[in-house]
Formats: structure tokens, C-alpha cells, sequence
């Protein structure tokens, strides 16, 4: 599965087009990640959820917690 639509950061909430190839970056547990995101940011994702490559530098423990937690496609 090829993603066509924006990939939104789990952890600043921003949507960018940022392209992704067969989900490569995104979460496997979008439904739970999504509630949790929902709690978060309070609004939906508007894309897949992922975590952006600024926030990856800056909070590469989160970034780590939220891929434990919810998997990533690899």
C-alpha cells in the first residue's frame, strides 16, 4: 500500500506532505495512536500518523516510545 494522502507528526501535530512508500515511517497501531493523538492535540490527524524528522532530532527518546508503543512499518 502506497500512501497518497499527508503524513501528520504524532508528536508536534503538524501535517506536511512528506511522502512515504508502503507506510515505510508510519505507525502499525493507527487506531490507537490516533486516540491517543486526538487527547493530545485535540483534533484529528489528517493523514497517516508518523513522527516528523525535526521531531525525531529533537525527541529522539518520545519518538522511540511512540514506535514501541504503537509499532512502525519498516
Amino acid at each position: 500500500m502506497t500512501v497518497d494522502t499527508p503524513l501528520t507528526c504524532y508528536i508536534c501535530g503538524e501535517t506536511s506532505d512528506r511522502a512515504t512508500v508502503d507506510l515505510i515511517g508510519c505507525f502499525k497501531d493507527m487506531q490507537d495512536a490516533k486516540e491517543r493523538f486526538i487527547e493530545k492535540h485535540g483534533h484529528e490527524n489528517e493523514g497517516y500518523l508518523d513522527i516528523c524528522p525535526d521531531c525525531q532530532k529533537k525527541n529522539p527518546n518520545h519518538a522511540e516510545n511512540a514506535y514501541q508503543k504503537y509499532g512502525k512499518y519498516e
